[in-house]
């Protein structure tokens, strides 16, 4: 079995498969001061969780933007199996990156365009809701061409929240009406249809600019997709597993056992 994980600025997601079947998904907090021995503790909390042990594990694949964590995750992964964990990244990534500095590519972004392409064909574009909202982009040749990296709704939330002195924190869900009458009401329409309507705007961009066809897919991933994508109007498909999924095809790809 393989442990694909992907360590994001404010989550990791932890997913276990057997062969190309996910058997389980966890999202945990991420922290830049985790140790590889806190590592190890919540990996194997989240695999007793499903009655499995980490004798089990026969791969661990990483994704990481967090360097200081890729470093712990590498060591947890030699220590668990015994031998070098597999780090996702433009070199290991059989996916024609387009940018002018293919290292400075988020190993996540990779993963996406590569899980797009197998799942959904190309050209697709990819919306990561996560800390960002990043727009990856692939090209009708299975190309990564570049993308887009926006605030995401609860960073751009906090900035709000932060800078307004009689702004207090809200829910960040979908509201009924966009116009509110309360502050509360206005602040989460505001939030919310503005974080949509931004996100619609520049799909349509993309979708201008590479002269893509109208049912170009437009997969939306990450920990709020499946609440973006009930108002938004270019959103075609909700995978949360997309990037681990891309994780396990990379690894798979580099002839991992």
């Amino acid at each position: 079995m393989l442990l694909a994980i992907d360590v994001g600025n404010s989550e990791t997601a932890v997913a276990l498969f057997e062969g190309e079947r996910l058997l389980h998904h966890w999202r945990l907090t991420s922290s830049p001061r985790q140790t590889g021995d806190e590592i190890s503790v919540l990996l194997h909390y989240v695999l007793s969780s499903v009655g499995r042990r980490e004798a089990e594990i026969t791969g661990m694949a990483v994704s990481s933007v967090v360097p200081a964590l890729t470093t712990e995750y590498r060591r947890v992964g030699e220590r668990l199996l015994g031998r070098p964990t597999f780090i996702l990244d433009h070199t290991t990534v059989l996916v024609p990156i387009l940018y002018h500095d293919p290292a400075s590519v988020g190993a996540d972004r990779l993963a996406n365009a590569l899980a797009v392409i197998h799942d959904y064909g190309a050209p697709a574009v990819v919306v990561d809701l996560g800390t960002a909202t990043t727009f990856d982009v692939v090209t009708a040749g299975k190309e990564y061409a570049g993308g887009v990296i926006a605030p995401g709704l609860a960073t751009a939330a906090n900035a709000l929240f932060l800078r307004g002195a009689r702004l207090a924190p809200v829910e960040i869900r979908r509201p009924e009406r966009i116009m509110g009458r309360t502050t509360e009401e206005a602040m989460q329409a505001g939030i919310y249809y503005g974080s949509v309507g931004g996100m619609d705007a520049l799909v349509r961009g993309i979708f201008r600019e590479m002269d893509f066809p109208a049912k170009t897919p437009v997969v939306a991933t990450g920990g709020l997709a499946g609440l973006v994508a009930e108002a938004s109007e270019t959103i075609t498909r909700v995978d949360p597993a997309l990037t681990v999924n891309g994780i396990r095809l990379a690894w798979e790809a580099a002839g991992r056992p």
